[in-house]
């Protein structure tokens, strides 16, 4: 079993064709009782840079770690994990993103045993954040046993400045892409309905991503704010 966390660094992948000449470095993170593992971006907003911000969840204490810095107060960074502040950000299986068109960081959550999928946005990483319903999320995914979660940003699938046109979009508007997993709950793996005859019909697949696309604008009467620990790594 593994305990805890392992960040694993590839170097210069861009040179080798061949991934299993990949050359990595691992390093343990985290404890038993707190973990990062929630999601990891670039810290700069452009995507570039050597810099990431890892999201963890947990109450417990964790050993510091070289060229880690934790969050433990507004506008503070320090090298030793005492003090850690909770992001204002439901995050569990997700990303966290910045759009230059919108101008904030943002990310996608779904509550807990919840068909609504929101999205959070804030100017700053630390917060504060706020939060507007995006999608609903189709039957047969609206009952039990159904759960589903973990709605990922997928900028990388955005249309480009060509596709862009094709949709009208207005100034200060972007197209932004998430995925979501439902699946269904069950004792025993022959008891669920993931498995049962015609399980596989697109319409009711289970355990498979889903892609949708929504058109965000920033409203400017909408406020900027309205728990997951923050750490970055060099």
């Amino acid at each position: 079993n593994i305990v805890g966390t392992s960040v694993i660094v590839l170097k210069d992948v861009a040179r080798v064709d061949d991934p299993r000449q990949w050359q990595y470095t691992m390093y343990d993170v985290g404890s038993t009782e707190l973990t990062w593992f929630s999601s990891v971006f670039f810290a700069d907003n452009r995507g570039e840079g050597d810099t990431v911000y890892i999201f963890g969840h947990g109450k417990g204490q964790t050993a510091a770690h070289p060229r880690t810095e934790y969050w433990t107060a507004p506008g503070v960074w320090s090298a030793q994990p005492e003090g850690l502040k909770a992001v204002g950000l439901p995050s569990w299986e997700t990303t966290c993103n910045w759009s230059e068109v919108l101008g904030p960081w943002y990310s996608f959550n779904i509550p807990a045993f919840t068909t609504n999928i929101f999205m959070q946005t804030a100017a700053e990483i630390t917060g504060e954040w706020s939060k507007t319903k995006v999608f609903s999320i189709p039957y047969p995914f609206t009952q039990a046993p159904w759960i589903s979660y973990a709605s990922k940003a997928h900028p990388e699938l955005v249309r480009s400045d060509r596709g862009r046109c094709s949709l009208g979009l207005a100034e200060g508007e972007c197209e932004l892409v998430f995925t979501l997993i439902s699946n269904a709950l069950a004792d025993t793996p022959t008891d669920n309905i993931c498995y049962e005859p015609g399980s596989m019909e697109f319409t009711q697949r289970g355990y498979w991503p889903r892609f949708v696309r929504v058109i965000a604008k920033m409203s400017p009467e909408a406020p900027w704010c309205s728990m997951p620990l923050l750490s970055k790594l060099p």
